[in-house]
């Protein structure tokens, strides 16, 4: 007796398929490439800095004009630039998802420039700038919305994303960053979180580019799930010829 073979699974598997080729939903950060300046986004200096976070396009530095590389992403990305000391900010607020599925990751591009001397950072806990002590540093945090902008404060800070450190490369990047935030979400379902970019530079000039800022819910690569599907659908199709014999 032939088998008959069921082809509405065939088309079932082949319609997933489809569907896990086309781009995942989008991310919890909006205009994460600068590609319409700072919109989404708000800038906070220390009081007495120079500098800011500006737009950097082409590759040269906004302000000093220090060789850098091109924005990894279209043709804007944020770097703070000066001709004096400061500690400079760049943050977005973000609701977290009422319901969490999956593992959820912060990526991001960022160019570390330290044009210092002494060729260290130096890494007090602190983004103060006016004080005696060494402070040359850029970090990437998640923080309360309702913590100073410049905190570092244990109690302010729910998960520290990158922070440079002694030893560290001076100049590095554009390069890319994926960080599991997914047990802070979970514990977060619903509530405005903060994603702070933070520099500080009392010791020599220094640029921290930012690009490619978002948050997402991980999944397989659709490759890859494609090719599973496909070999499943090779392998019913097979099964099907061997029945009819």
């Amino acid at each position: 007796m032939k088998t008959i073979y069921n082809y509405r699974t065939m088309w079932l598997g082949a319609a997933l398929a489809c569907a896990l080729s086309l781009p995942a939903h989008a991310g919890l950060i909006a205009n994460g490439g600068f590609e319409a300046g700072f919109s989404s986004w708000t800038r906070a200096n220390q009081l007495g800095s120079e500098g800011t976070f500006a737009l950097q396009t082409g590759t040269l530095s906004p302000v000093n004009g220090f060789a850098v590389p091109a924005p990894p992403g279209g043709i804007t990305a944020a770097m703070t630039d000066a001709g004096g000391p400061g500690s400079h900010v760049l943050y977005q607020d973000f609701v977290v998802p009422n319901s969490i599925v999956g593992a959820y990751l912060v990526n991001f591009a960022l160019f570390i420039n330290n044009n210092n001397g002494a060729g260290a950072f130096f890494t007090p806990a602190s983004l103060d700038f006016a004080t005696p002590a060494l402070n040359q540093q850029a970090r990437v945090d998640i923080i309360k919305t309702t913590a100073n902008p410049f905190s570092v404060a244990a109690a302010d800070i729910l998960q520290n994303l990158y922070q440079t450190a002694p030893g560290n490369p001076l100049i590095s990047g554009y390069n890319n960053s994926l960080v599991d935030v997914t047990a802070l979400l979970l514990a977060n379902q619903g509530q405005t979180l903060r994603l702070r970019f933070a520099e500080v530079d009392n010791v020599a000039p220094f640029n921290l580019g930012v690009d490619n800022v978002d948050i997402n819910q991980a999944v397989p690569e659709p490759s890859t799930w494609i090719m599973t599907l496909g070999a499943l659908l090779g392998v019913g199709l097979l099964r099907r010829r061997s029945a009819a014999k």
